[in-house]
Parts: C-alpha cells; structure tokens; sequence
C-alpha cells in the first residue's frame, strides 16, 4: 500500500523523477519506514505515505515557497547564525540561509516541529497551523504524543540555527569573478560523472555548476538531495576522494 499511495502522490504531483521513488522509500527520510529512528510513532497516522512529511498535492502552504507543494506549517523568522560571522574569508557575503535551505532546516534546526503536517492523507485532516503527529526520535523506547511539537534530537542530524561551522549557504557562488575566491570553478564548468541532478536551472547547456545554485547562491541542495537516499547524507557525489567538493573547488 506504501508504495501505491507513494506513486499516487508522484503522478498527481510530478515532483520526483522516477528515479527519485525507488531511493527514498526505506531512506532516513522515509519517515513512514517503522525501522527508522526518527519516524512517525504510527505510520498510519499518514496512511503509511512518505512523500506526506514534506509535500502534498493540495492544501499546500502557500506562504512558503522553497519546496514544491511544501507541506508544513514552519517558522520562517527564525534567525540564524551564519558562517564567518556574514563573510567568507575571501570576502563574500553570507546571507541568512534561502527558501530553499529553509525546507531543510524546518526538520534539521532543532526548532522547527518534524511531526508538523499541514494536510493529512484522506479527508477532514487539514490544519493551516500543522497537524502534530504521534513521533518517535528514539526508534520507539518512547513517544512523543500528538500535539506535542517533536524535535530534531542533538546529533549530527540536528544542525541547529548556529551554523558558523558548517558549509556557507545562502552565499554568492563568485566562480566566474576575474579572480575567484576559495579556487571556484567557473558555473560552466560540467559536473563529474555520477553527479545527480534534474533538469537544467541556469538556462545553459549542462549539467553544470550552474545547476546546483539558486539564485546564484549555494544552498543546502548544491551539495544535497532529500530524495537520494542511497547516497550517505543524500549527497549528490559520493565524496570519494573528496570528488564532490572537488566539483567546485579546485584545488
């Protein structure tokens, strides 16, 4: 049934690549999957869906538009903590993380509520403010009721709204300036093999650098893809021999 239903939301919606479906059913974020950590306490709170913790094909929440057709009810005034204190060592400026960041740090800043769902599966379970599922964060020793607000717990998952130590998103992607700094690579230059990406965003033959920015900027998904979960982290490249960071940096 998990995987009818899951077809079901890809065709009405159009979101995924098909090979999207295949790679996150099972993932850590298929939090549908009764085997993962972090997970709804029932799955069939959300008819065993798991395209339902992020996305939905109507009732969507319409004030924020980082994620297609997005799915919680998130507060978008958080304020972060960004890298370098707002500039990068070779003068760039950091701004506070984008829309689409955003959507990854509505389950990963330890603020947000992972179990917020704004429109249930089947009739009558809209709420514009999120429905709060029944949630585990501990593979189920315990249970964080609905109506309680669940929480990233502290780990490496839970990046939290400090992210002075962690990679710049939100910042100007300068590969093409006369001199650029931290050695980017112009945003024509082609992505390796094995790089995974859809469609093509900056308007130029590709895939290219290019590609993996929004609005000129690296976010959360130049280097990641909620979807891919057979990569580790959901990386894009796996970074053997550090071949992902290679893509933009050559050093």
């Amino acid at each position: 049934m998990k995987r009818l239903a899951f077809g079901g939301v890809i065709a009405a919606v159009g979101i995924f690549a098909t090979s999207s479906f295949a790679l996150i059913d099972g993932s850590k974020h298929d939090l549908s999957d009764p085997t993962n950590t972090i997970r709804a306490a029932n799955p069939a709170d959300v008819n065993n869906e798991i395209c339902a913790f992020c996305h939905t094909p109507h009732g969507s929440n319409t004030d924020f538009v980082g994620a297609p057709l997005w799915n919680k009810a998130i507060d978008t005034t958080v304020t972060y903590q960004v890298y370098g204190g707002g500039q990068t060592t070779g003068g760039t400026t950091v701004d506070q993380p984008g829309d689409v960041s955003r959507a990854c740090l509505s389950c990963h800043d330890g603020v947000n509520a992972i179990n917020s769902i704004i429109n249930l599966p089947g009739s009558g379970g809209w709420s514009s403010t999120g429905n709060l599922i029944a949630f585990t964060t501990d593979g189920g020793a315990s249970t964080i009721p609905a109506g309680t607000a669940a929480t990233m717990p502290p780990g490496i998952t839970q990046i939290g709204t400090d992210l002075r130590n962690d990679h710049p998103v939100g910042v100007i992607y300068r590969g093409d300036d006369a001199d650029p700094p931290a050695s980017l690579v112009p945003t024509n230059t082609a992505l390796p093999t094995g790089f995974v990406i859809a469609g093509d965003r900056d308007g130029n033959p590709g895939p290219t650098v290019g590609d993996l920015l929004r609005g000129g900027k690296v976010e959360c998904v130049s280097c990641h893809d909620p979807h891919l979960g057979e990569n580790p982290t959901f990386l894009r490249l796996p970074n053997d021999n550090s071949a992902l960071c290679l893509t933009c940096h050559a050093k």
